[in-house]
């Protein structure tokens, strides 16, 4: 067992449990017991890590990453070879875990390496976050798909849409994502645009979920995102152009839907904070996160459920830590909204929140530790965190000089 004193806690992450500072019991996997600090006595066998005031957040949640994105070099990442392309998306997982995120959503890769590297964590031959993961990306032909490489599986028929969910369940995956909208890093694509039809859309949802999955769907436009709510569409990934009667329609239609807003891709190409881009990617970036703040701030007035995704490669994760969690504090959006949505809103949203999100006694004991209190100054987050469990394993960072860090 692992004990955890001296925890400072934020209230609205933590159940059954009505005071700031505890001693956190760990046995096994899970959180057994939290304490008033020094009112219990551990047993001899007990490892004590004092946390020394520090704050403990619940694991955090990306919902919309790439592992495939080592970096944000895009010839590069379409030729470098399958093993290559393995390798990185496992060592990107490890990454996410060093950085406090215990549980990511992969929406897109190619050669189904994400589902071998969520597979392999689970067996414990990896060492990574919890990984739940689509497999190809679903499109119409469209403009700018082929800046992916293989990535997307393109098809413009309703009739084919069965074939390939299917295909897709059949290669392990969790769910299926599908491109309704262009999109922002597509050179020549339209972030606005609707790329599909409803016909088409409406095959895409039916046929998953035939198959016991839901849609993710690529929506930054106003008439995309409608479509999605209309057909069903589990989660709408950026939700970037909606408006007051595309939110009304998420209740209309009995609370299908629920966003996946993604601020840190396009706050870090419109502020060309990994490198100068195409003066077509700064303007649209910066127009979509415009847009993609409002939206939020519509669904959070309507109660409609709302994620945290990311959409950032590891490089820029690396170098800028915790930069979601900044993007949207840039926004005004509070720190008790964001750290929400970081950790329970996006466990239920991923059907998680029995076992994660909070901590609470008899949960899963992923903790992050946090020198500073990012309840009250995000910028806390642009640290790394000072420790990491998953699952009540402590995470040990090695760098290749075999040093602990």
């Amino acid at each position: 067992m692992i004990a955890l004193t001296n925890c400072r806690l934020v209230k609205y992450l933590t159940e059954g449990y009505k005071h700031e500072l505890a001693d956190i019991l760990i046995d096994g996997k899970k959180i057994a017991a939290i304490y008033p600090c020094g009112e219990n006595e551990f047993s001899g066998d007990t490892e004590i890590i004092d946390v020394k005031g520090r704050t403990v957040l619940p694991g955090f949640f990306d919902l919309h990453a790439h592992l495939m994105f080592s970096n944000q070099n895009w010839d590069y990442l379409i030729r470098r070879p399958e093993q290559i392309y393995l390798m990185e998306s496992a060592s990107f997982a490890k990454e996410y875990l060093r950085m406090g995120y215990t549980t990511i959503r992969d929406a897109g890769c190619n050669h189904y390496a994400s589902g071998t590297v969520r597979d392999y964590i689970e067996k414990g031959v990896l060492s990574g976050a919890r990984v739940i993961t689509s497999g190809k990306i679903l499109s119409p032909t469209a403009v700018g798909n082929e800046c992916f490489g293989a990535l997307y599986e393109e098809f413009d028929s309703p009739d084919k849409a069965l074939e390939l969910c299917r295909r897709e369940k059949a290669h392990g995956v969790d769910f299926v994502k599908y491109m309704v909208t262009g999109a922002v890093l597509n050179l020549g694509g339209v972030p606005g645009e609707m790329v599909t039809t409803q016909e088409e859309l409406d095959a895409v949802v039916k046929a998953a979920e035939s198959l016991g999955l839901y849609v993710a769907a690529h929506c930054h436009g106003t008439e995309g995102i409608k479509a999605a709510i209309r057909a069903g569409v589990y989660t709408i990934e950026h939700a970037s152009y909606m408006d007051r009667d595309s939110v009304d329609m998420i209740a209309e239609y009995g609370n299908r839907s629920v966003t996946v807003p993604t601020f840190a891709i396009p706050f870090i190409l419109a502020n060309e904070l990994s490198g100068p881009q195409p003066e077509e990617f700064k303007l649209k970036a910066n127009d979509a996160s415009e847009a993609m703040a409002e939206s939020m701030r519509m669904c959070l007035e309507a109660g409609v459920q709302t994620g945290f995704g990311s959409d950032l490669d590891m490089s820029s994760h690396l170098k800028y830590p915790g930069l979601e969690f900044t993007a949207r504090a840039n926004y005004n959006f509070s720190n008790e909204v964001i750290l929400k949505q970081a950790t329970i809103q996006s466990a239920r949203i991923v059907g998680l929140d029995d076992r994660l999100g909070t901590i609470k006694a008899g949960k899963y004991a992923d903790l992050v530790v946090m020198d500073g209190k990012p309840d009250e100054d995000m910028s806390v987050m642009k640290k790394l965190p000072d420790m990491v469990f998953k699952e009540g394993r402590r995470f040990m960072y090695w760098t290749y000089r075999n040093e602990m860090v």
